[in-house]
């Protein structure tokens, strides 16, 4: 699913569009059938008319937790989780950490579970720098600026179907993170897959106000 502008005022959540929660993608992958590609996007460049002035960059929010969250058992709780953390940014640079989780450490607000990668390169020139990890399984992943694979006629949305013609996503970018997993891992046939970026607020994660999911 994608969405853009999911605060009550059509905005960014907190008013931080790196807090914004755009995609989730849950697929299997085209290289290997017995694995499964997981994909969540955020902090858009696109903004809804008239655009606010930018007063963050192409980084991860080093405030938020980011996390994908996978349930096995159709409880619509996690049994699973990969959580990921990132750095403040510097001189175009920033670094992120990685979590793996399951039983009750999938279900803490915080961080928890075993640490897969510290220090991790986040990508802003395009390029993908993966990550590649043994145990649990064979897992990799990245996290970088990529090109938003959104597209719709902003104005015409927001503005009763009076349509422009323009692709305001065309030349915008999100921040990705990129998961590519064994499919036993989560284990089952039907796996549930929802994510969600917190904020800490005087030292406690706090919710944005929209989060996404598959079934």
């Amino acid at each position: 699913m994608s969405n853009h502008f999911s605060a009550d005022n059509l905005g960014f959540p907190g008013d931080d569009r790196r807090l914004e929660l755009t995609d989730l993608y849950a697929f299997t992958s085209m290289e290997d059938p017995g694995r499964t590609i997981l994909i969540i996007d955020a902090n858009p460049t696109v903004a809804p008319p008239p655009v606010p002035p930018a007063t963050t960059g192409p980084e991860f929010c080093p405030d938020a937790v980011y996390r994908i969250n996978i349930d096995t058992d159709g409880d619509a709780h996690a049994d699973l989780a990969f959580t990921f953390t990132f750095s403040e940014y510097a001189n175009g640079s920033q670094t992120g950490t990685a979590w793996y989780a399951t039983g009750a450490d999938a279900r803490q607000p915080e961080p928890a579970g075993r640490v897969l990668a510290e220090s991790f390169p986040v990508s802003f020139d395009g390029t993908v720098q993966p990550v590649l990890i043994d145990e649990p399984g064979p897992i990799r992943f990245c996290a970088g600026l990529r090109s938003d694979p959104f597209f719709a006629d902003v104005e015409g949305a927001l503005h009763g179907g009076k349509w422009t013609g323009n692709d305001d996503f065309a030349n915008n970018h999100v921040d990705s993170i990129a998961l590519d997993v064994p499919s036993d891992l989560p284990g089952g046939t039907t796996i549930g897959v929802w994510a969600s970026i917190s904020r800490r607020r005087d030292g406690t994660p706090e919710p944005m106000d929209r989060r996404a999911g598959h079934a």
